[in-house]
């Protein structure tokens, strides 16, 4: 397969380990087994290319010696996986006393807490001690969701990454009632004790953010900007926001390599003449770091700003660059930085929606591209790739997929990106040139106008596919592609443009 290479081997040996057992697919006590067996297993193919190596003709030792590679890759990555698979193990909660006795806890926010539509917040943070009604007081390590409903609205604007908090309340019993190992433990806090601002560059972060969101409320429109810039949804729309779910777009809102691409080709516009290639591009480096510390470490911005960063080194030292190797090593980095990051769902759909595209997207493209206008074809196979790739993992979380969001993702995507160009202008008017605030906003005004009202059309047309089952959706995901390489394989052959004829 092109493109495919050790470092790919790698980071699928690393993904199918570390998701088999921190998805809870298999138990986690059978990890170090199945690492051992696969070793085994895979030093046994080893042996057996070796031997085939000697016997066989040069063209053939090649080919041998490239499994070879891909083996020992395969076998460094599953050893990945296992440690990811550990240190996330060590960050989970690990309760000093009976969990029903435990009344009052300390947390530290690792990330920003946010409103949910009930009227909570809801965050996760590692706990620092926890308390008994009796007083007892003992020190304690881990993650847990914290859910707070006391003076919530007020607490929104006051706790942010790095706020410490003092709940009293109770945690929440697990969904399946056997305490899963794989599950994060959620602490309902009813009483909001004490609270301790950020410190340091955290609280400059916190202000900074904060000042942002400021700046966007008011107008009709500024709860979507926030949430495209900023990634923060708490003054969003509940209606577009069901809309862009019906649609089956909901990516388009999630901060992703799309967001980061947008802010990096408007930097490259104002730096690149000043400041030559090289140096406005690692400038540029420096302000997309700066803005996912903002927006925050998301999983599908940090792999945007690890796979912008190899690109870059790869450009400058002048190395071939093919995206599936990038993704690899985007992967083994993100998995080994943070495990607990990369166990979520917007992780796992984030990598296996571009590993869709990188890989699909060619094939389908092969094949559809006679029958429709070359622009309209490459927007469609983008995101039926995308859409292949994960309608399983979307299948296995909430049991519904929307296809229409294959034909209008790549449209959504286009008018989303053209919103957050104007939000930027605004945003940088209102501290530049505040007599151009006005005209600015009016344009964002209409332009998100058009928008919903584009979003409430196609959501009447969509059609919602229930209760459908993930194994199923897999053999079909895996059909289709499997289609879809056999009518770019079949085009080849026969040297024509439409594959199928």
């Amino acid at each position: 397969m092109k493109g495919f290479s050790p470092a790919v081997s790698t980071a699928s040996g690393a993904a199918l380990l570390f998701y088999s057992f921190s998805g809870g697919l298999l138990p986690l006590a059978l990890a170090p087994k199945v690492f051992f067996l696969s070793l085994f297993i895979i030093c046994l193919f080893i042996g057996l290319f070796r031997s085939l190596d000697i016997l066989a003709e040069q063209k053939c030792q090649r080919i041998f010696r490239f499994y070879v590679r891909l083996l020992i890759a395969f076998a460094l990555g599953i050893t990945i996986g296992l440690v990811a698979l550990h240190y996330k193990n060590q960050s989970r909660f690990a309760a000093p006393m009976p969990v029903e006795s435990i009344k009052t806890i300390q947390v530290r926010l690792i990330n920003d807490a946010r409103l949910l539509p009930k009227g909570s917040l809801s965050g996760q943070g590692v706990v620092q001690y926890c308390e008994d009604s009796r007083g007892l007081r003992i020190s304690s390590r881990g993650i847990i969701n914290l859910l707070i409903s006391d003076s919530a609205l007020a607490l929104r604007e006051l706790a942010g990454q790095g706020s410490t908090l003092l709940v009293e309340g109770s945690f929440l019993p697990s969904k399946d009632g056997n305490g899963d190992a794989t599950s994060i433990p959620t602490f309902a806090a009813s009483r909001v004790v004490k609270l301790w601002d950020p410190s340091g560059i955290e609280k400059l972060r916190f202000n900074l953010r904060k000042s942002l969101v400021q700046q966007l409320r008011g107008p009709e429109w500024g709860g979507f900007a926030a949430a495209l810039l900023l990634g923060f949804r708490d003054d969003l729309d509940q209606e577009v926001t069901a809309l862009y779910r019906k649609t089956g777009s909901s990516h388009v809102l999630a901060l992703s390599g799309m967001h980061l691409g947008i802010i990096a080709a408007l930097l490259a516009f104002v730096l690149r003449k000043p400041l030559g290639v090289r140096l406005s591009s690692f400038v540029s480096l420096g302000v997309l770091f700066v803005y996912v510390y903002l927006a925050g470490f998301q999983p599908s911005l940090s792999r945007s700003l690890v796979m912008y960063t190899l690109m870059l080194l790869c450009f400058f030292q002048g190395i071939p660059v093919s995206l599936l190797p990038v993704i690899g090593l985007s992967f083994i980095v993100q998995l080994l930085i943070d495990p607990v990051g990369m166990a979520s769902l917007s992780a796992m759909l984030s990598y296996a929606a571009l590993t869709g595209i990188v890989l699909l997207s060619p094939p389908i493209l092969d094949v559809v591209k006679g029958r429709l206008p070359l622009a309209l074809a490459a927007s469609f196979a983008t995101s039926l790739g995308a859409f292949t790739a994960t309608a399983p993992l979307v299948a296995g979380f909430f049991g519904i997929l929307y296809p229409i969001g294959i034909l209008v993702g790549a449209l959504l995507g286009a008018l989303a990106s053209l919103f957050m160009i104007g939000s930027i202008l605004y945003l940088t008017s209102s501290y530049i040139l505040p007599p151009l605030m006005p005209f600015v906003g009016m344009g964002l005004e209409i332009l998100y106008k058009i928008h919903v009202l584009l979003l409430r059309y196609i959501a009447s047309l969509s059609v919602e596919w229930g209760n459908v089952n993930w194994v199923i959706t897999g053999l079909g995901s895996l059909a289709m592609a499997s289609l879809f390489v056999y009518g770019q394989y079949r085009g080849k052959t026969k040297r024509t443009l439409t594959a199928f004829n």
